[in-house]
């Protein structure tokens, strides 16, 4: 699986940065997204990062990439976009920049749900997991991985 993970990426390195990036509306993504915006890399970012780590399982097996958008020096943690594009994104979600806020992207390239305070993992389990598009794929995979 950490082969196929290495090709995917490649793949996207290949892209054109407009190709990869939100909105999209009425296109399908591979993936579901968490974006975490921080006004700055501190503690609860460094949280929501090994949050991410630990449920891997789970957020592997619901097709879901975690990605932190630092406002402060107009960043992400998988360098997918530019400062421009951030805060396109910034103005998208009606992000302040102080706020700490998650935003679960689904694979229609639509926000699904926001957190405003720490991101519940329990919840957001649920949140996709009531979704139609993610009750398929149960029906057709089943699921490997619980909390």
């Amino acid at each position: 699986m950490h082969w196929f993970t290495r090709i995917c990426v490649l793949i996207l390195l290949g892209l054109p940065i407009s190709a990869i990036s939100y909105p999209h509306y009425g296109f399908y993504h591979p993936h579901r997204t968490l974006m975490y915006f921080t006004p700055t890399e501190d503690d609860k970012s460094k949280t929501f990062q090994q949050l991410m780590l630990i449920h891997g399982c789970q957020m592997d097996e619901r097709d879901l990439h975690s990605l932190v958008l630092d406002m402060g020096t107009m960043t992400d943690s998988r360098g997918l976009f530019s400062s421009k594009e951030i805060n396109n994104l910034l103005v998208r979600f009606q992000i302040a920049n102080h706020e700490h806020i998650a935003v679960l992207i689904g694979k229609d390239g639509t926000e699904k749900y926001r957190w405003e305070r720490d991101v519940d993992i329990n919840e957001l389990v649920n949140v996709i997991d009531e979704m139609p598009m993610r009750q398929k794929e149960i029906e057709k995979r089943g699921m490997r991985c619980s909390i």
